[in-house]
C-alpha cells in the first residue's frame, strides 16, 4: 500500500505493518517517516533493533540471517535496511522480493534515500509495497509548499493565514528543513493556539534570519545557484561581517572535503561519524558528495584564503563579487563525477 509521508502516522496509529519502504529525495520527509515508524515499533514493544547498512560491498545473505536467528531478549525484531542508493542489484532485490514473500514476525523497513520513478515500478519495490506500506518522499512542489506548512503549523498548535503560509513559503524557498525549524522557533514564540497573520510572521522572520551565512552554505551545497545569488546580495544589503560568512563555507566546505577523501577507506557512516556530522546534515552532505567532483571542493576551499584577504584588508566590492563567483560556481556544478 502507498502511504504519504503525512498519513503515515494515521496509518501507524492501526498498527505495525509487515514491511516499510520509505524512499525518496526529500530527506527531513525520510528521517521523520522512520523516526515514526520506530517510535509505533517500540510502542508495541519491539525492543530490538538491526541495522544492516547495505552499500556496494553488502553480502544480502544478512539479510535472511537477521531475521532466521533467534532473538534472546524479543520475540519481534525491527530489522532495518538502510539503502542510500536506493539500487539494491540483482542480489539484493531478490532478497528483498523472498523476505516479503516470507512469513515473518519481524518487521522491515527499508529506508532509501536516492529515489525515481524507475525504482518505484522495480519489482522488488512493488514487492515490499505489496507486504507492507511504501512512504514515496518527494520534493514538495512550490505551489504545495504553503499547504505543506499550514499543516505543519496545525500540527504544532499554530493557525496561520493562507496569505502568512504562501509568505513562508516563499522566504524559504522550498527549503523544508527550513521551514520545519521556523515552525518550531514560532511556536516557541508565539505559543499553542495562536492565529497567525502575515504582519505577525513579517515581524517575527526578519530578512536576517533567512539571509544569513549558514543560509547561503545550505543553498550552495543543494546546488540552488539563484538563490544562493539572491542570498549574498541579502547579506550584502545587512552588512553581515565578511569573517562570519567565511566561517560558515570554510566549516562545511571542510567537512565536506575530508568526507570525501574519508568515505572510500571508510566507508560512509563512520566517516560521517568521525566527522561529527549531525544526522539533519548527513543527507544534504551525501548530496553534495555525490553531485561535486573532489578537485572541485578542494579548490573551493583553496579559494576561501583569498576571501580572508580581501575582508582583513577591508575590499568589499571585491570580496562580495569573489564570494559570489565563487558560490555560484560550486552551486552550478554538475554530477560530473562522485571524486577527482
Amino acid at each position: 500500500m502507498k502511504t504519504y509521508p503525512d498519513r503515515l502516522p494515521e496509518r501507524l496509529r492501526r498498527g505495525l505493518d509487515r514491511a516499510y519502504l520509505v524512499a525518496g529525495p526529500e530527506h527531513l520527509l525520510v528521517e521523520e517517516a522512520c523516526d515514526a515508524i520506530r517510535a509505533a515499533a517500540r510502542a508495541e514493544g519491539i525492543a530490538e533493533r538491526i541495522v544492516l547498512d547495505a552499500d556496494g560491498r553488502f553480502d544480502w545473505s544478512q539479510l535472511g540471517a537477521a531475521t532466521e536467528n533467534l532473538s534472546l531478549f524479543a520475540s519481534r525484531r525491527l530489522v532495518e535496511v538502510r539503502l542510500r542508493s536506493g539500487k539494491p542489484g540483482r542480489e539484493g532485490g531478490a532478497a528483498l522480493r523472498e523476505w516479503a514473500a516470507a512469513d515473518s514476525d519481524d518487521v522491515l523497513l527499508l529506508k532509501c534515500n536516492a529515489w525515481d520513478l524507475q525504482q518505484e515500478k522495480s519489482a522488488w519495490a512493488r514487492a515490499i509495497e505489496s507486504a507492507g506500506v511504501y512512504v514515496p518522499c518527494w520534493a514538495v512542489k512550490p505551489g504545495q509548499l504553503p499547504d505543506w506548512i499550514s499543516r505543519r503549523m496545525g500540527a504544532r498548535g499554530l493557525r496561520a493565514e493562507p496569505g502568512a503560509c504562501r509568505f513562508l513559503a516563499e522566504r524559504l524557498e522550498g527549503n523544508l528543513l527550513a521551514a520545519a525549524q521556523e515552525i518550531e522557533r514560532l511556536a516557541l514564540l508565539f505559543g499553542n493556539g495562536s492565529h497567525l497573520g502575515v504582519d505577525e510572521l513579517r515581524a517575527a522572520v526578519a530578512d536576517s534570519a533567512r539571509f544569513d551565512s549558514f543560509r547561503l552554505v545550505e543553498l550552495v551545497l543543494a546546488g540552488q545557484a539563484g538563490a544562493a545569488l539572491r542570498c549574498i546580495r541579502g547579506l550584502r544589503e545587512t552588512d553581515t561581517a565578511m569573517p562570519m560568512i567565511i566561517a560558515a563555507l570554510a566549516r562545511e566546505l571542510q567537512v565536506l572535503a575530508a568526507f570525501q577523501a574519508w568515505r572510500p577507506r571508510l566507508g560512509d557512516d563512520r566517516a560521517l561519524r568521525e566527522l561529527k556530522v549531525w544526522r539533519s546534515r548527513q543527507g544534504p552532505l551525501l548530496t553534495a558528495a555525490a553531485r561535486l567532483p573532489s578537485a572541485s571542493v578542494r579548490r573551493a576551499v583553496g579559494s576561501l584564503s583569498d576571501l580572508d584577504r580581501m575582508a582583513k584588508s577591508n575590499d568589499r566590492h571585491e570580496f562580495w563579487v569573489s564570494l559570489e563567483r565563487l558560490c555560484v560556481g560550486v552551486a552550478s556544478t554538475g554530477e560530473s563525477g562522485h571524486g577527482a
